[in-house]
């Protein structure tokens, strides 16, 4: 074997020792409780915690659970998935589990603790 083989060969074991790690990183989940829906649209949710605002996207594979929401989706006759904008409002408060950072966020589950105007 050449030298080039032979420092090739750990350097490939190495990279692929570490390309799970980073993988599992980058989908990391996170969670933003109690937070209260400041706006939404089809593709965007901007919530208000701890005196700041956090925006994530959202998409037909985020889920959306909470006291009625079931009700809700099945009354829209849309295969059972209602648009988010059907199920949630402006004042609502939330719990968020997203993946990704800053403009990156994307919501994965939205949990409605109360609708807006309840405790």
């Amino acid at each position: 074997m050449t030298r080039g083989s032979l420092l090739a060969v750990p350097v490939f074991a190495l990279a692929l020792v570490a390309w799970p790690a980073a993988a599992s990183a980058a989908a990391k989940t996170h969670l933003l409780p109690n937070g209260t829906v400041k706006s939404l649209t089809a593709t965007a949710l901007t919530v208000s915690a701890h005196g700041k605002d956090m925006t994530f996207s959202v998409d037909a594979k985020t889920k959306v659970i909470g006291k009625g929401i079931g009700t809700k989706a099945d009354a829209k006759g849309k295969e059972g998935k209602a648009a988010i904008t059907d199920l949630l409002a402006a004042g609502d408060r939330v719990n968020i589990v997203y993946q990704g950072t800053g403009a990156a966020a994307h919501a994965t589950r939205v949990e409605l603790m109360a609708k807006s105007g309840t405790k």
